[in-house]
C-alpha cells in the first residue's frame, strides 16, 4: 500500500473518531440514566478543571489557575463568572491582601470535582487498556502524532468560511 493510501486511511480514521467522540457527547447529554455524566455536561472541560485545581490546591485565584490550566488570564475569568453565578465556588479575600480574589468550593463543587475526578479516572482505565494493544515503538509513534497534532491545532488561526 502506498504512502499516501496510508496517510488518507489515517484521515478518514482521524475523521471517525472526532465524529464518535461528537456524538457520544451528545448521547451522554441526553442520557438520563447517568446522572454523574449528565451534570458534568453542564460544565466546559476548563470550568472542570478549574474544579480539580481549586480541590487540589485549596484555594485558587486568576494567575494560579491560569497557569496551573495553561490558558490566559481572560479565559479563565470567563470560565469563574458563571461558575460564581451558579454556586460551584465563592470568592474570598486574605485580610492582608483586599484586592486579590481567591476562590473556593462550595458543597456544589466539591460534588463537581469528585465526579469529574471519578469520570476523569474511569476515561484513564478505558484508555490505558486501548494502549495495552500497541508496542514500544507503536506508543512512540502514536505521542509523536498527538504532540504534532496538538501543536497544530494551538496555531491554527483558520476560521470558519475560509
Amino acid at each position: 500500500m502506498s504512502n499516501m493510501v496510508k496517510k488518507l486511511e489515517t484521515l478518514n480514521a482521524l475523521q471517525q473518531l472526532i465524529t464518535e467522540r461528537e456524538a457520544t457527547q451528545k448521547r451522554r447529554s441526553f442520557s438520563k440514566g447517568d446522572k454523574d455524566s449528565s451534570l458534568v455536561m453542564d460544565w466546559t472541560l476548563t470550568q472542570l478543571h478549574i474544579v480539580s485545581a481549586i480541590k487540589q490546591n485549596g484555594a485558587g485565584n486568576n494567575k494560579s489557575l491560569a497557569e496551573a490550566l495553561n490558558v490566559s488570564k481572560p479565559a479563565i475569568t470567563k470560565a469563574i463568572k458563571k461558575m460564581l453565578e451558579k454556586n460551584v465556588i465563592i470568592e474570598t479575600r486574605q485580610e492582608d491582601n483586599q484586592k486579590e480574589v481567591h476562590y473556593l468550593l462550595t458543597d456544589f463543587g466539591e460534588q463537581l470535582a469528585y465526579i469529574h475526578e471519578r469520570l476523569h479516572e474511569q476515561a484513564q482505565k478505558r484508555y490505558l487498556r486501548l494502549l495495552d494493544n500497541f508496542n514500544s515503538n507503536e506508543l512512540d509513534t502514536i505521542i509523536t502524532f498527538l504532540k504534532m497534532l496538538t501543536e497544530n491545532l494551538k496555531h491554527d488561526d483558520v476560521t470558519i468560511g475560509e
